[in-house]
């Protein structure tokens, strides 16, 4: 009995100890996310706190957890999901010191509901490599799952509008930046801060609108619903010239008139959350060309020997071809070449055209024609060729374990790297700053298996491929 005895006080005196000790209990012991966009569920502690961003609720289970960026400074995104949809608290610091000095409070969110989309603030710098702490406040202890992924949103200008048509297309607005060459009054806006753009075709003459499903918009204003929804606005002609049509704000799902409009009017919608919401959402437009082809990318590829334009469609319904259209001032096209489609395909599709005569400067886009005859439009995507003119980049085209790439006058002060396989599957990523006229840069390549390879490199208003092998 003695020796139980001992026993037990032994076990008594390190229990407070072990609480500490538990990973996730402190800023000095955080839990790190994996940001490769795979769910996971993590154990929360048992060590509580009060709130720091939202409307207090007590003492409750406090974890911390850390996220790390990538050498390319992309954003950061976590879809999270709190025990039995409790309240769910995000407080985000600046580094591994969670001090009041480190917490970021526009990055910091509430989640009254327990889940949602978090995502650091639209005018947070993120530093290469960093390392960033979170603190999440549950109501409870439990698992609590989280998504983590570095996440460069495709739709972020008018440009890169996504398509939308009469089926639903669900996204978020979660890692946007605040849109360029619009004001904020046309999106019934004070202010722009995380905006996503889409593009639909008018099926027929006459009355069209957007319904937007599902709504859910959270922020760290607490609960006060006049700072937490969206703002939309609707805008006709070409990403040069927009022309305002009109414009919403809300809070809830709805359908948002957009006005009566002749057949195959191009309308381009902005969302954005007011004072900087996270919003999820279905959309899909009514009275709209159904998308014979559903784009997962639209890109180009500048070559010697041209421009490369790349494609992958996941799905294309009736998709009777694709027609390759070319443009000097991004406002005229002609059809340079045609490529049949599939009539119907669940399943990835990967297109490719060769354009062995481009202007030093152009724009592509992709049509998209039904069995039916109707036309849908890609995203738009501008090649520059004249940078090669008075650049000079050099580096050995067999290489083992390092590139060192040799750039001479390329006039860009800022440069992503990429190496992509035949497959054009990326193997390498980085963005590198230049800092002089002639740049030495080095590239690791000891990881990369052997074979052929492409090492792209892209700058503000530059993008150049070169082929190289790994041996």
């Amino acid at each position: 009995m003695k020796r139980s005895g001992i026993l037990v006080s032994v076990m008594l005196f390190f229990l407070p100890l072990l609480s500490l000790s538990q990973p996730g209990s402190s800023c000095s012991s955080p839990i790190p996310i994996t940001m490769d966009a795979v769910c996971r569920n993590y154990t929360l502690s048992s060590v509580t706190g009060g709130n720091l961003a939202c409307t207090p609720s007590g003492t409750t289970p406090v974890t911390y957890f850390s996220i790390v960026a990538n050498s390319s400074a992309q954003n950061m995104m976590l879809r999270i999901t709190g025990p039995n949809t409790q309240a769910v608290e995000v407080v985000f610091y600046d580094g591994t010191s969670c001090t009041g000095g480190n917490l970021e409070s526009a990055s910091s969110i509430c989640f009254y509901d327990g889940e949602g989309i978090w995502a650091p603030a639209e005018d947070f710098v993120i530093t290469p490599n960093k390392t960033y702490i979170l603190r999440i406040k549950t109501a409870i202890t439990g698992s609590i799952q989280i998504c983590g992924q570095y996440y460069t949103p495709p739709n972020n200008n008018c440009l890169g509008a996504t398509q939308i048509g009469t089926g639903l297309t669900i996204d978020n607005n979660a890692a946007h930046k605040p849109a360029n060459g619009i004001t904020p009054l046309s999106v019934c806006a004070t202010a722009l801060e995380n905006s996503a753009f889409y593009v639909y075709t008018v099926d027929i003459s006459g009355p069209t609108s957007l319904s937007i499903e599902s709504m859910k918009c959270d922020n760290n204003y607490e609960s006060d619903l006049l700072k937490l929804g969206f703002q939309v606005g609707f805008f006709t002609g070409n990403c040069s010239s927009l022309t305002y049509v009109n414009c919403y704000a809300g809070v809830t799902s709805g359908q948002l008139n957009v006005g009566v409009l002749p057949i195959g009017s191009q309308v381009f919608v902005v969302f954005d959350g007011i004072l900087g919401s996270n919003c999820e959402y279905s959309i899909r437009a009514i009275n709209a060309v159904i998308l014979a082809a559903t784009l997962k990318y639209f890109t180009a590829w500048k070559l010697p020997e041209g421009n490369l334009l790349k494609w992958v469609t996941v799905k294309e319904h009736d998709n009777a071809f694709f027609e390759v259209e070319r443009s000097v001032d991004g406002a005229s096209y002609i059809a340079i070449h045609r490529v049949t489609g599939q009539i119907n395909s669940d399943v990835e599709t990967s297109y490719q055209y060769m354009d062995p005569s481009p202007p030093a400067r152009c724009f592509y886009r992709l049509k998209m024609i039904g069995n039916d005859g109707k036309k849908t439009y890609s995203n738009i995507i501008r090649v520059e060729r004249q940078a090669k003119i008075n650049s000079k980049i050099t580096f050995n085209n067999i290489v083992k374990d390092q590139v060192v790439l040799q750039t001479s006058d390329l006039k860009q002060d800022k440069l992503l790297i990429q190496i992509v396989d035949g497959a054009g599957r990326e193997v390498y990523h980085q963005d590198t700053r230049i800092n002089s006229r002639n740049s030495l840069i080095n590239i690791n390549t000891s990881n990369i298996s052997r074979g052929l390879y492409y090492l792209i490199l892209s700058g503000v208003d530059y993008k150049e491929a070169f082929p190289f092998i790994k041996s």
